[in-house]
């Protein structure tokens, strides 16, 4: 059984998969969750700052893992957006499967992503790097930043601290996002989804809270998305389980927002068959890649459930058979911080959006049943 060594954020779904693929499963992530526990042999919980990854302790711990593992390989998941001249360190240490450090700065970078979509006649928001004069209908966004979180309606936002800020213009529309793999000249689709954005933190308006897999797809819409993956791939080399986040506007236009060259969170949406980790695997190692055909029509979906306020994991909590990313007994999570999440499927987005809903109250009573508790 081969070895691997996962680091992410958040390795849950890329661990899942991978334990699939019948691998021996090492992880190094900032939650290390009861499930990413269950399929690993080893789990070590990352520190995480501002700008990324502490880059000490990360190569010492792989380092370390290396020596007793030589042959495991690693694979890469979100973190490095912030840093990815980390990617070249850790290369030095263990074959690394991830897209290049230049390929991540490109479509990590608002200007560099801009201009490349301009110039494959992909449409895109308009960007400034200077504040507009005028604020409506303008976004605050900060570079290489991941969640949604950071994202404010310029006219309410309070301060433009730090050197990342860039601005972006509002674009109207259903945000979606699809899967795919990239094979460096060519790319091929896993599936598309609907976004979910939270509701909770007036502070954090366009907050991601999760996806719903669209298993009908207008083929107009498919043939759009399409030729954009195609063209950003042989722009730049992109390799593996990657995503894309976009908008489709009232003419059924694709306006895209942000290429992330890396597996994104709702590939899990699309399991079935051969595992999707596999598949990123063949796309760096040059083998035959087939993706799976959609075999149902049943729509599957997953929403993250954000502490309200500061709590702490009571070591007797029960969680539902739904949930997943279940913290550790103990564990203390900070306000606005992921806590888990919950999954559900069903025969449309209507159905399953009032699944999630209801499964996102269950989680709040018991948490909010063992707090007052405690």
């Amino acid at each position: 059984m081969n070895d691997v060594l996962i680091i992410a954020r958040s390795a849950r779904a890329l661990s899942a998969s991978a334990y699939q693929a019948g691998f021996n499963v090492h992880v190094m992530d900032n939650f290390a969750d009861q499930d990413t526990q269950a399929v690993s042999t080893s789990v070590y919980r990352l520190k995480y700052k501002t700008d990324g990854f502490d880059q000490q302790e990360l190569l010492e711990q792989v380092s370390a893992l290396v020596n007793r593992y030589p042959e495991i390989m690693v694979v890469t998941g979100s973190g490095f957006e912030a840093s990815p001249q980390l990617l070249g360190r850790l290369s030095a240490i263990a074959p690394v499967m991830s897209n290049s450090e230049s390929t991540i700065r490109c479509l990590k970078d608002p200007q560099g992503l801009h201009a490349l979509l301009n110039n494959a006649f992909i449409k895109t928001p308009e960007i400034l790097l200077k504040r507009p004069s005028e604020t409506q209908g303008w976004l605050l966004k900060q570079v290489a930043g991941d969640g949604g979180g950071h994202v404010l309606w310029l006219s309410e936002a309070k301060s433009e601290t730090g050197t990342g800020a860039y601005y972006q213009k509002f674009t109207e529309g259903k945000v979606l996002s699809a899967v795919f793999l990239a094979l460096k000249t060519q790319a091929k689709i896993v599936g598309v989804n609907e976004q979910l954005q939270a509701v909770g933190f007036t502070d954090m308006p366009f907050l991601y809270q999760g996806a719903i897999s669209l298993n009908k797809v207008d083929e107009q819409h498919l043939k759009q998305i399409d030729e954009i993956v195609n063209k950003i791939t042989k722009q730049t080399g992109l390799i593996g389980l990657c995503g894309i986040d976009y908008i489709l506007n009232e003419s059924d236009q694709v306006i895209v927002l942000e290429v992330n060259p890396r597996p994104p969170a709702s590939f899990e949406l699309h399991e079935q068959g051969t595992p999707l980790f596999e598949l990123h695997l063949a796309c760096f190692q040059g083998r035959n890649v087939i993706c799976p055909a959609c075999k149902d029509a049943k729509f599957r979906a997953y929403a993250v459930y954000y502490a309200r306020h500061g709590i702490q994991i009571p070591h007797e909590i029960l969680w539902p058979v739904w949930v997943k990313d279940r913290p550790a007994s103990g564990a203390v999570i900070a306000a606005k911080m992921p806590v888990c999440s919950v999954h559900a499927e069903g025969n449309s987005t209507q159905e399953v959006k009032a699944i999630l809903e209801k499964q996102l109250e269950t989680i709040e009573s018991i948490i909010m049943t063992h707090q007052d508790a405690a």
